[in-house]
């Protein structure tokens, strides 16, 4: 109804109201009273009352693990896959409870063999009691591939270890202490055999006793240098390509290359028997840094 024809209809219903006072008649309008239809405008406001949820949504389905979703339409499609929606705080209070659960605290104890024998080297007895950033070194030398970056002292150490099955065998803290000692005394333990003799010294005595354990003083030879050892050439084989694995394993593969290409080979099978003793000498100086 327009507002002029509105008008109109009101000064008329008043005009008779006005005129039923006057005669003291009892006022019935011409016009009987409509009630207001539900228009457009009660409707559309109605249907714009409920507005879509803005997320986050936090859902979880059974124990599993919470999630989040962002919009309700995927809230609403998780809902019909069997999930329930959760308070934030419910959300929050489940996330520590699995950070809590899956934490595991970086300790000495748990240092595998060369970020051990690192730790030893790089910081003494303060790696005992290491920092992020201590750790982080440690791994970080031992891991890499560039011989460059690498120590060759650590590396020294760790490869002897790694030949002795008792010291594979310790945890950290016990390869940590080993390593203490030995770089302690590394001037008399000029190679890799010398290494691992005094570490099964040491693995062999109690650890309250290990202190006043010393390195056994190298044996002169009564051999001429030039004199080949008179050794089994299946030995010395399996000797020499222990050694250059560990060479090749151990971040120095150019080095191993090198040392077979000074003999005329590409492979330790093409080295001659005779020639065996000098690779393994190469291989042993080299392993010494």
């Amino acid at each position: 109804m327009s507002l002029e024809l509105a008008l109109k209809e009101n000064t008329e219903v008043m005009r008779q109201l006005i005129a039923a006072l006057a005669g003291g008649k009892t006022f019935t309008a011409d016009t009987p009273h409509q009630p207001k239809a539900e228009g457009t405008t009660q409707a559309g406001e109605a249907t714009s009352s409920k507005k879509p949820r803005k997320g986050p949504f936090y859902i979880r389905q059974g124990e599993g693990a919470p999630c989040i979703v962002d919009s309700e339409s995927t809230l609403v499609a998780h809902i019909e896959k069997g999930y329930t929606e959760i308070t934030k705080v419910e959300y929050l209070q489940l996330q520590e409870e699995a950070s809590k659960a899956t934490f595991k605290p970086v300790t000495l104890e748990s240092q595998p063999l060369p970020v051990a024998v690192a730790l030893a080297y790089l910081f003494g007895e303060k790696g005992r009691s290491f920092n992020e950033e201590m750790i982080t070194e440690a791994i970080a030398i031992t891991e890499t591939e560039d011989g460059k970056e690498r120590d060759a002292q650590i590396d020294a150490l760790t490869m002897a270890l790694k030949g002795i099955d008792r010291a594979t065998k310790l945890h950290g803290a016990g390869v940590f202490d080993l390593a203490l000692q030995m770089f302690e005394h590394w001037d008399a333990l000029p190679g890799i055999t010398e290494r691992r003799t005094y570490a099964d010294l040491l693995l062999d005595t109690p650890k309250e006793d290990r202190a006043k354990v010393k390195p056994a003083k190298p044996k002169a030879s009564t051999k001429p240098k030039d004199e080949t050892p008179d050794a089994d050439p299946k030995a010395l084989f399996a000797q020499a390509e222990q050694l250059i694995l560990t060479l090749a394993k151990g971040g120095y593969r150019s080095e191993a290359v090198k040392i077979l290409a000074d003999f005329g080979a590409t492979r330790l099978g093409a080295v001659k028997p005779e020639d065996l003793p000098a690779v393994i000498a190469a291989a042993e100086k080299a392993l010494e840094g």
